[in-house]
């Protein structure tokens, strides 16, 4: 089976107005990268049909490995990102751009290799060219660590690296 449609590349906060509307609509660490985060959502809500749901994953930049590991967060090695989200500002701006039944849930397996890359930068002291996961080195510390933070996610969401917004367009 082909699909059918139309491919509208650009700007998330400037897309055009097709007149398409989607059961869904979902964006996978965008928000934190965008100028115009208000917007952005306010196109996702658009975009969606009338109930639809919208859904944005985002870093957590109330998480408690942000506060550990400061400057050496592994969040933070990507120099496109333009803001963070607490889980309250994130609710805050959802419901601002016009999106009802607004959820912040902490997905416990997301970016699961965040702290272990984080105590990598913290280490070693100096950002490393194409970041610290693309040396094997830092890329098995990171891996080894993974059993310890999934285990420690569960009984602390905080933990949590990720933000995760459930909401829907007005119906």
């Amino acid at each position: 089976m082909r699909a059918q449609g139309e491919l509208h590349a650009g700007f998330a906060e400037e897309l055009p107005d097709t007149g398409f509307a989607a059961d869904l609509v979902y964006g996978i660490h965008v928000l934190e990268h965008v100028t115009d985060p208000l917007r952005t959502l306010a196109v996702a809500r658009d975009l969606a049909a009338p109930g639809g749901a919208v859904r944005f994953l985002t870093p957590a930049g109330d998480s408690y490995p942000l506060d550990w590991f400061g400057s050496a967060w592994w969040m933070l090695e990507d120099p496109t990102h333009v803001r963070f989200f607490t889980a309250e500002s994130l609710r805050r701006a959802a419901q601002a751009a016009g999106l009802v039944d607004v959820r912040i849930t902490r997905p416990p397996l997301d970016s699961l290799m965040t702290e272990g890359a984080s105590l990598v930068r913290r280490l070693s002291g100096r950002p490393r060219p194409g970041g610290v996961l693309s040396s094997r080195p830092g890329l098995a510390a990171a891996l080894a660590t993974t059993p310890v933070a999934a285990a420690a996610r569960l009984g602390a969401p905080r933990l949590r690296p990720t933000l995760q917004l459930h909401a829907r367009r007005r119906g």
